[in-house]
């Protein structure tokens, strides 16, 4: 993998991270943010409502002192008329208070069971002393009525009775309290831990930050070389080009030459020499042949390999008929028969390459025949929901299994010149042209079975604009 790469994808790596961790650190901001709401509005309200019930207890109980006098002045009965008058008027208003505190605390204790959030320990604590509360309010209130008839004087056991639900209830406000200020902590220590938790991933944020920052410098100045390294090579790759057309130009034009003297040699002059002098003539003829067909296969590699061909709607069939009619000599000396499997598809692609690739199937399958055995070749196509699958196949002389993977490098030959002709460049192109367009070719074949050259184009190609 190449540095700029690295660091691309080490960019996007410590951006996702970055990424990631200000989303926890908001995260954490809101889960601080949701317990001081939850401080505020259960923890609050626990306190205010545990205070108030104090209050109205204490409230409770001096009413109930002031009728302890008065229901002993009342018992004795050694008052007038229009005291003992005052007297009952008194009791019932004190009753109406007690009565009115009673109703405050039950709407204190209602607000409990319409809070949620409340932990179940500290929401017992309160149902208890409602249970309790109730008791004493229904011990005091009989006493009330009973002092509005007249006559009653509050026993010993009632006055004990009575300061000990005023001490139950009391113990249990305080409990309650002590329950509450310990949520009210537990709450406080929690978000002092989140607090120092997201001053950490603040300083890590922040670190990682600068040194993305950094990276990111690092890639502009790599960004810049590779651009940089990129115009030195364009030009250089022009100049290669031009290079090895002017030398291939300038080989071709001697070889011509050549080919051609020798031709005239042979057919003018080859009965003034002996056999070993015609065969010498043929061996110049044929060895300049075969040079410049290589010097074409490389041109045509060479173009295979720099050229980018737009993309543009592709008929199969017109593609086959066009390496069929290029092969037509090759198909006729050898009496080869073309079979094509089904209707060829339209697909998208480069149209020259994808040519190149059909024609230099063809010319090896009629040219690696077996001997006195007519070639039969197959043309048929199948098709993914990823790519169109294409398959040449024929009944020539096949390929040792060992060799499958080689036969596609360049120069690779399997057999000598002067027993099968060609520049050992053929498949190359084919792999070069098929790559050109993220294609891939494999051949499946063994010795005396033939071979089936299998290539695929995917779907995912565009066709170029049009210019106008």
């Amino acid at each position: 993998m190449k540095s700029p790469t690295k660091i691309f994808i080490l960019v996007l790596f410590l951006l996702a991270f970055l990424a990631s961790l200000a989303w926890v650190g908001v995260r954490h901001l809101a889960d601080i943010l949701h317990e001081f709401d939850h401080v505020a509005q259960v923890d609050l309200v626990l306190m205010e409502t545990a205070t108030s019930l104090n209050d109205l207890q204490l409230e409770k109980e001096v009413i109930f002192a002031k009728l302890s006098s008065s229901s002993e002045e009342l018992a004795f009965g050694q008052v007038n008329a229009a005291r003992g008058q005052y007297l009952a008027d008194y009791v019932k208003g004190l009753g109406e208070q007690f009565n009115h505190y009673t109703q405050l605390a039950d709407e204190q204790m209602r607000r409990i069971d319409e809070l949620s959030g409340v932990p179940v320990d500290l929401k017992g604590s309160f149902e208890q002393m409602r249970r309790q509360t109730q008791q004493y309010d229904s011990t005091v209130q009989a006493i009330f009525k009973a002092v509005e008839k007249g006559g009653f004087q509050l026993s010993l056991e009632d006055l004990e009775s009575t300061d000990r639900r005023q001490k139950v209830l009391t113990e249990n406000v305080q409990t309650i309290v002590s329950q509450v200020w310990g949520l009210v902590h537990e709450s406080t220590n929690r978000s002092q831990r989140w607090h120092q938790q997201s001053k950490v991933i603040f300083w890590f944020s922040l670190l990682l930050t600068v040194t993305l920052g950094l990276l990111l410098f690092a890639f502009k100045q790599n960004l810049e070389e590779i651009s940089q390294q990129k115009k030195d090579l364009e030009k250089l790759n022009r100049e290669l080009d031009r290079f090895v057309h002017t030398v291939s130009h300038d080989i071709a034009g001697p070889l011509t030459t050549i080919v051609g003297y020798a031709a005239y040699l042979e057919g003018q002059y080859s009965q003034q020499l002996d056999s070993r002098g015609q065969d010498c003539i043929k061996g110049v003829r044929k060895g300049a042949t075969r040079l410049n067909v290589l010097i074409k296969d490389m041109l045509e590699l060479t173009r295979m390999n720099r050229i980018k061909n737009p993309y543009s709607r592709v008929l199969i069939q017109e593609v086959i008929d066009l390496g069929l009619a290029n092969c037509d000599f090759m198909i006729r000396r050898a009496s080869a028969k073309i079979e094509i499997e089904g209707k060829m598809p339209e697909i998208v692609g480069d149209r020259i390459k994808i040519t190149a690739v059909f024609f230099n199937l063809i010319s090896n399958a009629v040219k690696f025949a077996k001997a006195n055995v007519p070639p039969v070749i197959k043309i048929s196509w199948n098709e993914t929901s990823k790519e169109y699958e294409f398959c040449v196949e024929d009944n020539g002389i096949g390929i040792d299994p060992r060799h499958h993977q080689e036969i596609f490098e360049i120069f690779k030959r399997l057999h000598p010149a002067d027993q099968y002709g060609g520049s050992g460049v053929g498949l190359a192109i084919v792999k070069a042209a098929l790559e050109d367009q993220g294609g891939r070719v494999r051949v499946e074949s063994s010795l005396g079975q033939g071979a089936k050259f299998i290539f695929t184009i995917p779907k995912n190609l565009t066709p170029a604009k049009p210019l106008y």
